[in-house]
């Protein structure tokens, strides 16, 4: 595939991977370009941090979690990159905890979230993710087809297609008591907001109690009144829904207007 990139629009974490000539997924070598910036990767068991980063203005160590799933680890690399390519003339040493490198944190106005948007680029960028799924629907069978190609968690792929779906999109986790988080993109209307668990009526519910990880519900229509609260809700037509199983009590739902 030949790529027309104009570099000007490209996040800093695209620009790295441009660099270096990336424009396959499977090039997306995180330890080699670390290497390359004089950084080290360590995989170790941590306390109390998914990630950990010393380092000078030249060259650095990244330690990740070796309890942490590739994808999670991937992530983390990627989150201590951005520290250090905006840090790097301080020298410090930084802990980021779970929290810290939730995919969702990216909406705040924080060092760590500038982070999770630099990791989420350099694992996802919109210059490779944008092409293969321009034609597709933003439902959880595209998620997991690209998380599969890029060895990226479904939170974070999730995110990322809601972001370049040209339709209103919400992404949403819930546990088997509440919504945990929900996020959207700028299509959305402002005053529709997802529902604060999972509608006894809806598939998802028997895959959230019944569900193995991994097990998805069919990609379908439902009530919009199911899955979102708001003004003028009840007069909304249905809604497109899918949802995964991310463990035993969490499942990952798309909902598309």
């Amino acid at each position: 595939m030949t790529l027309k990139i104009d570099e000007t629009l490209l996040s800093p974490g695209e620009r790295l991977l441009w660099c270096y000539g990336i424009d396959t997924p499977d090039e997306i070598d995180l330890d080699a370009i670390a290497a390359d910036r004089g950084i080290i990767i360590k995989k170790r068991r941590l306390q109390g941090a998914d990630a950990r980063l010393v380092a000078t203005p030249t060259a650095g160590i990244i330690t990740v979690s070796s309890a942490s799933s590739e994808q999670r680890q991937r992530f983390s690399i990627g989150h201590e990159l951005g520290h250090w390519e905006r840090d790097k003339h301080s020298g410090r040493m930084n802990l980021c905890s779970k929290a810290d490198l939730a995919p969702n944190n990216q909406e705040a106005k924080t060092s760590e979230a500038q982070a999770n948007l630099f990791a989420a680029d350099l694992i996802l960028p919109p210059y490779l993710v944008g092409p293969r799924v321009a034609d597709k629907d933003s439902s959880m069978n595209t998620v997991l087809e690209v998380a599969q190609e890029f060895r990226a968690s479904r939170e974070a792929t999730s995110i990322r297609l809601m972001r370049l779906a040209q339709k209103p999109v919400a992404v949403m986790v819930y546990s088997r008591t509440r919504r945990r988080w929900y996020l959207y993109n700028s299509q959305w209307p402002h005053y529709i907001y997802p529902a604060s668990q999972v509608h006894h009526d809806s598939p998802s519910m028997d895959l959230l109690y019944q569900g193995s990880p991994g097990e998805k519900t069919r990609d379908q229509k439902e009530p919009a009144t199911r899955w979102l609260t708001g003004e003028k809700t009840w007069n909304l037509p249905d809604v497109r829904v899918q949802s995964v199983k991310l463990s035993a009590d969490e499942i990952l739902t798309i909902v598309r207007l």
